[in-house]
Formats: structure tokens, sequence, C-alpha cells
């Protein structure tokens, strides 16, 4: 091994990306003299004995605690990402699966991902002193306050009671069989779509105040996250992240939120728009519905330019469910609760930007599962839906990097 190995382990440290490679080299060299080409569930076996042993050195934890994922996907992404370069054009170690006979049975379908993924309440039982029709009561209650108040009954403190003794019937309707739309949830619901019960809802069904958590871990490790970027070399859309770079610097400290999530957006070669749209400062829901078409994820809409911009409204399905609010992170934990709430899926356009939301900042890191759709993909002229790893590899390696220059630079 390295000296830079013997030695962070022997003092409980994080080794340099330089000295782990060379790690991971020896490890596969050492494991292909058994067997040429080890598959996942050997790496595993090996990858975990490693993190196991040596956690303080080897296991995926930002330095305020956060564990990412199972602790050791990106040991593990980067030994079987080796073996696979070591063998790759060496038809000898190629492991071939036996074709199906024209009457073996039908493959299983992969699982789309879980609507429960990272939930704790995803539905709850009915509150032992209500039923279901006093449930309803209160459902048509909060219908009627809406409809003669509008959102602004949503500060109504009565208004909260209702929300959180109806959580059941709430969930009930969301998880539905087939899943009602969006439209059907906002008339059912209509305060569920204000800002102040997004919150709230997704409160009860993670355990996580939303608003609170992002403000805090943006702040946080958003500065870290701007010094990793200015110190990043050349590649990975690196002409981008340094026009991002400069244009934050040119207004200041007050958009520093925005900016980390165009920076994300733009290490992953995804578009801005894929999450977050632009309009006129003075548009209306109206004016944006009008206007534009408005894809069925959920977008965030912000008035202005998307540094700068002081109002947001939220569109899912096509409409704009929340009408302009101010603050852009308010409006940024809307959009990331709104998936959870409604069982929706990430966007392929925006999923690794979301995935690193939801396990660096929102800090939602079961160690199975994925809230990013399937993709399907041709092969041989057949069309099949390709199974997510637990944690993307891109994000993996981010966080990997992220993880390297915070222990060892700051």
């Amino acid at each position: 091994m390295p000296i830079g190995i013997k030695t962070a382990i022997s003092l409980g440290r994080r080794p340099t990306a330089k000295d782990r490679k060379e790690m991971v080299r020896v490890v596969v060299d050492e494991m292909r003299l058994t067997e040429l080409n080890p598959s996942k569930s050997q790496c595993l076996i090996v990858t975990k004995k490693m993190v196991k042993q040596y956690p303080q050195s080897f296991a995926d934890v930002l330095k305020d605690g956060t564990r990412i994922g199972t602790g050791y996907g990106s040991l593990l992404t980067q030994i079987k990402t080796r073996v696979e370069h070591v063998n790759r054009g060496c038809t000898l170690s190629r492991r071939r699966k036996p074709k199906k006979t024209s009457n073996s049975p039908a493959e299983d379908i992969a699982p789309g991902p879980a609507d429960q993924y990272g939930c704790v309440r995803w539905q709850s039982e009915c509150p032992l002193e209500e039923s279901e029709e006093s449930l309803q009561e209160k459902q048509k209650e909060m219908k009627d306050l809406f409809s003669s108040e509008g959102p602004a009954g949503v500060e109504r403190g009565h208004l909260s009671q209702l929300m959180k003794a109806t959580y059941y019937l709430q969930r009930k309707s969301i998880n539905g069989s087939p899943p009602p739309s969006i439209a059907e949830l906002k008339n059912d619901w209509p305060y569920l779509f204000t800002p102040k019960e997004l919150y709230n809802h997704f409160k009860v069904l993670t355990n996580i105040t939303i608003l609170e958590k992002l403000e805090k871990s943006m702040e946080e490790k958003g500065k870290m996250i701007l010094q990793f970027f200015r110190q990043m070399p050349s590649g990975t859309n690196a002409e981008e992240v340094q026009r991002i770079l400069m244009k934050y610097d040119d207004i200041g400290v007050s958009c520093l939120i925005p900016c980390v999530v165009l920076l994300l957006l733009s290490y992953f070669k995804e578009k801005p728009e894929a999450l977050i749209l632009q309009t006129d400062v003075l548009a209306t829901a109206a004016n944006v519905e009008k206007n534009s078409t408005l894809p069925d994820s959920p977008r965030l809409i912000v008035l202005g330019e998307i540094l700068t911009a002081t109002q947001w409204m939220l569109s899912i399905e096509g409409q704009v469910v929340v009408n302009p609010h101010p603050n852009f992170v308010a409006g940024f934990a809307a959009l990331f609760a709104s998936y959870y709430n409604f069982n929706l899926v990430y966007q392929h356009e925006a999923s690794c930007t979301l995935e690193f939301v939801q396990r660096c900042f929102v800090g939602i890191n079961p160690p199975t599962g994925t809230k990013t759709a399937t993709t399907k993909v041709k092969k041989s002229g057949k069309t099949s839906e390709k199974r997510n790893n637990t944690v993307n590899p891109h994000v993996c390696t981010l966080l990997r990097r992220l993880m390297d220059f915070e222990w060892l630079s700051m």
C-alpha cells in the first residue's frame, strides 16, 4: 500500500485522492489473482470490510456527521469501475448470462421508485378519537374557509390544527390507486398547496423541517461547495461553472443559494430549465399558464433572473399550484417537498441535482431504493428498463470529491 494510505489509517484520517486511487489499483490487482473479473457482489464484500475496519478513512461521511447512503458507495463504485477498466476488451473475462429459451418465464419487471422512499409516515392510521366521517367534515370546513378567504386563511391557527388532524385522510387521498391528479388534490385539499402546509406535511411525512434544514445546510455547506468549484480543474463543464461564479461575484453574497443550485446543475450537465423556469418580474400565475407550456414534473418559476429573483411560483402537472411568494430558498424547499408529499419521482433531466440536494442538504439517505425514475434503454432492438443504482454514480463521485476537499483542505 502507498505510504499515504498507511499513514492515513494509522491516524484515522482520510487519504488523499491520489493515494486512494493507488489503493484501489492494489486492491483490484489482488482480487484478480483469485477472480479475473470480480462481480459487484464480490466487490461489495471487500468494500464493506475495508470501510468497517477503517471508517474514519474510507466511510462516506461529511464533516458534520451526515452519512451518505450506505456509507461505502463511493469506494464500491471506484473498485468496480477499476475492475471494468482493466477488463475492457478482454473477452476471456466477460461474465456471460445464459440465453433464455422461448419457454422460459418472463423476466420480472424492475420495480419503480418506492413511494415510501425516505418517509416515516407514508400512510398513518386513522386517529382513535376520529372517524372518516368526522375527518371529512373537517375537510369540508377547510374547503369552505378557502372559498371565503382564499390562501390567506392559512394564517388562521385553527387551520393548522385541522390540517394536522386530517393528515391520515390527506395521505389516503394522495396514495389512492389510481393516484389522483394534482388538480383533484388541489380541489380536495387547497391549503396543502400553500408553502406553510407543504412544509408541515413534509415534516410529518419525513420528520424533517424542510425550510429550516435547507436554510441551515445550504448556508453552511454552500460556502464549502463554492470554494470547491472555485478550485475545480478544467473539464466537467468548467467554463459554465466559472461563468456562474463570475456572475455571483458581481452580485454578492445575497444570492449564495441560487448560485449553488446553478453550479450543481452545471456540474451534472443538467439544464437550469429542467428545474427552474424564468419569467417576467410582473408575471402572474395566469400569465405563466397562458404564455408557457409548463411540464408535468415540478418546476420552480422565478420572476426575473435566477440569481437575483425575490419572487417565485411552483408548477406541477402543467399548472401553477403556488402563487407568487418571496425568498428563493423558501421556493426551493416547496419544490423539493412536493416530490415527497405527492409521491413524485425526480425528472430525469434534473435527477442528479435533486438527489445531491436530497443526500447532502436535506439529509435523506436511505441505504436502498431511489427517487429517480427508471430509464428506458434499447439493446439488440429490444427496449427494457435500466435499474437505477442506490446512489447515482455521478452524485457519488461529486460527494466523494467534496468529502476529500472538506476533510483535507479546510
